[in-house]
């Protein structure tokens, strides 16, 4: 499971910076090539997890 990384937080689902660390409520890839090419088009980077924690 892959996400992407931006200044201070992740992509959600909606297609905007969020803190929210819930799987739920974000953008998730299954492939880091995905990920990747995302990333690059925005700024981010890809960053994979196994399990994100609620904060």
């Amino acid at each position: 499971m892959y996400v992407v990384k931006v200044l201070h937080g992740y992509i959600g689902k909606e297609g905007q910076r969020t803190r929210e660390k819930d799987p739920g409520k974000l953008l998730v890839f299954t492939s880091k090539q995905e990920s990747d090419q995302f990333a690059e088009k925005i700024g981010g980077r890809s960053k994979h997890v196994s399990k994100i924690r609620k904060d």
